[in-house]
């Protein structure tokens, strides 16, 4: 399953990143917002965590593009903040995201919240020998 971490917090983005890599995830990384969604468009991944507030762009214009792509609507979003505000909070609800985490992130929560996504994607054909 590949991942992109959209975080620009470069130690709080490396430490997700280990921790993904080391259960088997493939993993993007982006330190901005346009970054990440230069790769989503490139390389579109099975799920994305979205920081609120980075450089070239917030989380909720990035939700707003990804919500206005039909080639990327589908796409699970977990975003990460420390933002406590509930004004902010609910505006992000309102663009259907899979879930709202607070930093710092509770790695069993996202093991679960991940592994929904897993078992929520197709199934990817065996390879068969010769093929």
């Amino acid at each position: 399953m590949n991942i992109l971490i959209a975080e620009d917090e470069r130690v709080q983005c490396r430490l997700i990143e280990k921790y993904l890599t080391a259960r088997g995830y493939k993993v993007q990384i982006a330190f901005d917002a346009s970054t990440a969604w230069e790769k989503v468009q490139k390389e579109p991944p099975d799920a994305i965590l979205l920081d609120l507030h980075m450089p070239g762009g917030t989380g909720l214009g990035f939700l707003k593009k990804r919500n206005g792509s039909a080639a990327h609507r589908n796409i699970p979003v977990i975003v990460i903040t420390s933002m406590e505000d509930p004004l902010v909070l609910r505006m992000v609800e309102q663009n259907e995201v899979l879930s709202v985490m607070q930093k710092p992130m509770d790695m069993m929560l996202l093991d679960v919240t991940l592994e929904s996504v897993r078992s929520s994607l197709p199934a990817k054909p065996a390879m068969t020998p010769g093929t």
